[in-house]
């Protein structure tokens, strides 16, 4: 725990200061996940690309960051200047990823990429078949998917290079976690670097909700003994394999990490992190708990008024972020107290968190 402790503080004091930067360069895309707010707020939703000008404003703080991802609430590979933003990042000695549903990762596409020379390429799935994925990702095509991360991954081959890490992100949900073993598989006989299982932890409606597969008492059992069978079958592939928790459990500071890295909607606004920020609205509609919430949109600033580390050391900004850091702390001083064996004999209690993120699952480690 103490190596932890001097590791994060070096990172807080590095000349990268930021872990990460997550732009939403669109809020566009080609398919109409049942999950996705695009689609149940259809009737409302703003659909935009980020414009360069805004882009290059944002890079004004790449020299001060480790990682740009390239993901939203739309599809990255629409922007018509995505090879444009992924060159000025790695220009300023940023890793670049991206998230994509791949649908548009042709050979042409996944050359460019890897000529950009690119860290990381993370594919969406929600399913091993392509009825189970195609019924929660309305509209894509599955086998053409398949088929793309194939051809990515021999012409990556072909190269000689392990970059960029290519990997599966697989949806689990009530509906297809009995496919998780089995697209274990599938991304091990592809040549896949890693296949990791991800929650359905922000959803906009009740019904939405009862779709999630953690925080189910009636099948916590079977999932968690398929859970681990994907990575036994993973194990014996030699397929990196991680899935998050099935069991709700807060947490000091949530996976997000808003103390070192920051979210750009497609509107130019700076927020904690995607599940504040939804692009030209002014409110955050969810369900929580088979409750529906609306929660005022988190935003500190746009990029277009402002400068971005303006906006980041602003007084609300770094209150907020003061929150997150006296829980960590809180924590990390509990943890040493049980390591060291001097107990908590003095405990004061975990700070709360900022209002909005109470109903936020990603505040309970899912």
């Amino acid at each position: 725990m103490f190596g932890r402790v001097v590791e994060w503080l070096k990172k807080r004091t590095q000349g990268r200061p930021f872990e990460a930067l997550q732009i939403e360069v669109t809020s566009r895309c080609l398919t109409r996940c049942v999950m996705c707010p695009r689609v149940a707020l259809a009737g409302e939703w703003r659909e935009m690309d980020l414009s360069w000008e805004t882009f290059q404003r944002i890079a004004r703080v790449f020299d001060r960051t480790q990682h740009v991802h390239l993901q939203g609430w739309g599809e990255p590979l629409l922007h018509p200047r995505i090879y444009d933003m992924i060159a000025l990042a790695k220009s300023a000695g940023c890793r670049v990823g991206l998230t994509t549903n791949g649908m548009r990762l042709d050979l042409e596409t996944g050359k460019r990429l890897l000529g950009l020379d690119v860290d990381l390429i993370a594919i969406s799935i929600a399913g091993a078949t392509r009825h189970t994925h195609e019924s929660i990702r309305v509209g894509s095509d599955f086998p053409l998917i398949v088929e793309n991360v194939r051809r990515l991954l021999t012409h990556r081959a072909g190269q000689g290079t392990k970059r960029p890490k290519v990997e599966f992100s697989y949806l689990m949900t009530k509906t297809n976690m009995s496919e998780l073993p089995e697209a274990v598989g599938l991304a091990a006989s592809l040549g896949a670097d890693e296949l990791y299982g991800i929650n359905l932890d922000y959803v906009v409606t009740p019904e939405h909700d009862d779709l999630k597969a953690f925080a189910n008492p009636l099948h916590r059992e079977v999932f968690e003994h398929t859970v681990n069978e994907a990575g036994e079958r993973a194990r014996r592939a030699g397929l990196t394999f991680r899935s998050y928790p099935l069991g709700p459990e807060e947490v000091a500071v949530c996976e997000v990490c808003p103390t070192t890295i920051l979210f750009i909607s497609s509107d130019g606004w700076i927020s904690p992190c995607p599940y504040m920020g939804l692009a030209g609205r002014s409110d955050i509609p969810r369900s929580f708990n088979g409750q529906s919430l609306r929660v005022s949109r988190l935003r500190f600033g746009n990029v277009m008024d402002q400068d971005l580390m303006e906006i980041w050391e602003s007084p609300t900004y770094r209150a907020f972020r003061r929150q997150f850091e006296r829980r960590l702390t809180e924590a990390m001083a509990l943890a040493v107290g049980v390591e060291t064996g001097s107990g908590d004999a003095y405990h004061p209690g975990t700070p709360p968190p900022p209002e909005p993120c109470l109903t936020c699952y990603k505040l309970y480690g899912v």
